[in-house]
């Protein structure tokens, strides 16, 4: 399908002031907010993307799952309203999601739904690849995306208003406002969205292959964002986030069923409270933050109606030291979780969770090292010690080279323990996944030309897998054992006004052991994982104007094992351009944005 997106903003400012200011808080970010963040500290030998502003234009609608779609050498399987990420060859639940440092992914099932986390032109997104297991805790074991608000000092008032209007009935706009004083920062995003995603698509499951028409499939979606900070001295500063997001979906069901009732509510409140101390070479963080998920899921003609509230209260300390060529930063965190599932044969489940790393780091001007060594102790089950090594050097001022070696986790689930009913019973006995990463590669940076690349091997035993047992039902157990290894390829160039961004990735997935007598896919490539993704995108700049061509590629995808041939979806490669034009004289933009341009067929 072809989709076409208008999207208009209006700056009401000083447009030269703003423009200055702007230019000035790409200069400030780095002092202000990565500096005391732990993914900034232990980067050293990690391969790390900043999402590019020129890419993502100035909607406030994107969708992080369309964007990682295009633009990156992630695959995302998108089926039904759900979005997930496979990062390296694993599994949606492998991929950790962290807003300012603290994890959102769900702690009832362990997944984020990257289709209702919209992209805001307000943050910075970081996306890691590879796990950070030792620093970041459960779930970073084939990468982490970070949503990060984009906090300075720098004196700015803003407001802009943004109005979306696009195909098959997609209707957006927002408010967003930035009050910035000398030692105060306020910014507000207010987000309001409703697509009613009403496509045509051809029907291949039924005979000639008709057209028809998707009319049930329309999203409602709203995002509140508040960021505050507070500086009390050039030592000491505040920090204030809140975040929320709704969203009501009508949920497609495949070609094959003629008619759905499904629908999905999503509720998600995020809620955080941060200050940074310095005295001389010591700092000191202290965050605490609340995340509330309310989830429903009905289908009235299957008489199903699945609803969770899950809480999570958690306290994170920070506390670094610099001597000499030497940083020493120890840290702890308290998570009070609880889990409300119409599901579970004891509605209430309730656990606590408590962590605490060290790090040691030595760095001077040729070689940097990081070890890390993390503990987490749970309520139910134990979890080993998770180890990071990892240097990286500078060959010359152009080339530097990296390597890591380090082991992660995935803790089981509260659904993956206490599930009951519809034929599925959890197992209270499961023990978390465990994962050896090895991972090095080079970068080479200078002023028109930057690239690097990446070679890794990842080890995952005691997977997670739900098997049918003699009863009939599903339950899951410690299984599986895969082997991931690739290559991952990155370009950028920058010539005058045209600058080019390439992305490559290579995976090959497999399972290493039988999970039963009938599996078959042991030294096969694991289902929705393709052999190649890549994406390439050109951007030209003359004056007031930018053109964005992208074109991405996705391989063939295994969707079920057969005893004579594998089932797959075909590769295919999607077109998107954007034109966008922001006035120095006025205080009015505009952008056109057409995705898939050649109208493509494809499926995911």
């Amino acid at each position: 399908m072809k989709q076409t997106l208008i999207h208009i903003l209006l700056l009401m400012g000083l447009a030269g002031n703003l423009q200055g200011q702007m230019a000035m808080d790409t200069i400030e970010l780095p002092e202000v907010k990565l500096v005391e963040s732990r993914l900034k500290t232990h980067s050293i030998g990690s391969n790390i993307d900043i999402i590019d502003a020129e890419l993502l234009g100035f909607s406030n609608s994107n969708k992080l799952a369309d964007y990682l779609s295009v633009n990156t050498s992630f695959y995302i399987k998108q089926y039904g309203a759900l979005a997930t990420p496979t990062f390296r060859g694993t599994s949606s639940s492998h991929t950790l999601l962290l807003w300012n440092g603290v994890p959102i992914n769900s702690i009832a099932n362990g997944l984020s739904d990257l289709s209702i986390l919209p992209l805001s032109t307000t943050d910075e997104v970081a996306i890691v690849h590879g796990g950070d297991g030792s620093v970041f805790g459960s779930g970073a074991m084939g990468g982490s995306i970070h949503f990060n608000s984009n906090t300075s000092f720098t004196p700015k008032k803003e407001i802009i208003l943004n109005r979306e209007i696009g195909s098959f009935g997609f209707k957006s706009k927002s408010l967003s406002l930035n009050h910035t004083a000398k030692d105060l920062s306020i910014q507000l995003l207010f987000h309001d969205l409703v697509d009613e995603n009403n496509f045509e698509f051809r029907n291949i499951t039924q005979i000639e292959h008709p057209m028809q028409t998707k009319d049930y499939g329309s999203v409602a979606s709203k995002q509140t964002k508040v960021d505050v900070a507070y500086k009390i001295n050039n030592s000491n500063q505040i920090f204030a986030h809140y975040w929320q997001t709704e969203s009501d979906r009508e949920v497609p069901q495949n070609m094959t069923t003629p008619f759905s009732d499904a629908k999905q509510y999503d509720n998600n409140t995020r809620m955080l409270i941060s200050s940074i101390s310095r005295i001389g070479n010591l700092s000191f963080k202290i965050k605490q933050a609340y995340l509330e998920e309310d989830f429903r899921y009905t289908e009235l003609l299957k008489n199903i109606d699945s609803k969770y509230l899950t809480k999570n209260n958690l306290t994170d300390v920070d506390l670094r030291m610099h001597k000499g060529n030497y940083l020493f930063n120890i840290g702890t965190s308290l998570a009070n979780k609880s889990v409300a599932n119409n599901n579970y044969l004891d509605a209430g489940q309730k656990e606590k969770q408590t962590s605490l790393f060290y790090a040691v780091q030595f760095s001077n001007d040729f070689l940097h090292l990081n070890t890390v060594l993390r503990k987490e102790w749970q309520t139910s089950f134990e979890v080993p010690y998770i180890p990071t090594l990892a240097f990286s050097g500078e060959i010359n001022p152009f080339l530097s080279f990296r390597f890591k070696y380090n082991r992660n986790f995935r803790s089981p689930t509260f659904n993956d323990r206490f599930w009951a009913g519809a034929g599925a019973n959890g197992n209270p006995n499961l023990t978390p996944e465990d994962a050896w990463n090895k991972e090095g590669g080079f970068d080479y940076k200078s002023d028109v030309v930057e690239f690097s690349s990446t070679v890794y091997s990842l080890h995952i035993s005691d997977m997670i897998v739900w098997q049918q047992q003699d009863n009939g039902n599903w339950m899951p157990d410690n299984v599986k054992e895969v082997w991931n290894r690739g290559l991952e390829s990155n370009l950028k160039i920058k010539v005058k006004d045209l600058s080019m961004i390439a992305n490559y990735s290579f995976t090959r997935s497999t399972s290493e052991i039988t999970t039963d007598n009938l599996d078959i896919s042991v030294g096969k490539q694991l289902r929705y994982v393709p052999f190649h993704k890549g994406n390439i995108s050109f951007i030209l700049s003359e004056g007031d104007l930018d053109f964005v061509f992208n074109q991405s590629y996705t391989g063939e995808v295994t969707t079920t094992y057969g005893s004579k041939e594998d089932k797959k979806l075909d590769a295919f490669i999607l077109t998107d351009i954007a034109i966008r034009s922001e006035f120095k004289k006025s205080p009015i933009s505009l952008e056109c944005k057409v995705k898939n341009l050649l109208d493509k067929e494809y499926q995911t």
